[in-house]
């Protein structure tokens, strides 16, 4: 496989070393680079001592000597055995998928019991995405409507996926959202929603999730408010969710 220099998939190369920062510890860790582009991630892995392993669209793109990658429509199926890694990372690759259900039940599925999935996308809950999205009809993940006759659809934010979105569709599948981060924080963000911002939610949530006939879903409701008020969800331009298998 010819080596040079894989291009990053993002136009926010400072997401990577927070991803990095966030890994679980361990000498030899094994981890998946689901969506993994030309290998731009995969490398960092690599050097950083991980067991590395990819997958992603279209095979010919993939860069990194020493790297197994397998050709996988991730749309679809991760094509690997239950369990098989320490960790799966994705990077900015759920907006552009279709089925978010089918993406995190298979991440979740080729991870061993205990494991971690790392997932980042864009934030489109932030103060500022809520903003866009009442002025514009759209998330500013999609600032236009997309091409519907693009050559090649999956390179655009087709699906971007809301946060209480993906805690629904991680704990349907046996794991849990234990935190999120972002890369940075955004000043449009911190305009928006400085002070009246959190506590105006928080008060509607609680109304919302508050009444008497939701008491068996409380626990439920506390996760995910606590994940939507959090800096990260308020503020933040790329949102990183943890996820640790049951």
């Amino acid at each position: 496989m010819p080596s040079s220099d894989p291009k990053a998939i993002t136009f926010q190369p400072d997401i990577y070393p927070k991803v990095l920062a966030l890994l679980p510890d361990g000498a030899g860790l094994r981890v998946l680079d689901a969506g993994a582009g030309e290998g731009y991630f995969s490398r960092a892995l690599k050097e950083r001592g991980c067991a590395v392993e990819a997958c992603g669209l279209p095979a010919g793109a993939f860069k990194v000597e020493g790297v197994v990658f397998h050709e996988a429509d991730l749309a679809e199926a991760i094509p690997l055995r239950d369990g098989a890694f320490d960790c799966v990372v994705s990077i900015e690759v759920m907006e552009h998928v279709e089925n978010h259900a089918r993406f995190v039940r298979e991440a979740l599925r080729v991870t061993r019991p205990g494991g971690t999935i790392i997932i980042t996308t864009p934030n489109v809950l932030s103060a500022a995405g809520r903003l866009h999205f009442l002025l514009f009809g759209l998330t500013d993940a999609t600032k236009r409507p997309p091409d519907p006759a693009a050559a090649d659809p999956s390179s655009l934010h087709v699906n971007p996926v809301l946060l209480p979105e993906l805690v629904y569709h991680a704990e349907r599948a046996g794991g849990e959202v234990v935190a999120v981060h972002a890369n940075r924080y955004r000043l449009s963000a911190v305009l928006a929603g400085v002070l009246l911002y959190p506590i105006l939610l928080a008060a509607l949530h609680l109304r919302l999730f508050g009444k008497p006939r939701h008491r068996a879903q409380f626990p439920y409701f506390r996760r995910q408010l606590r994940l939507m008020l959090s800096p990260a969800a308020v503020f933040g331009r790329i949102l990183i969710a943890v996820i640790k298998k049951r």
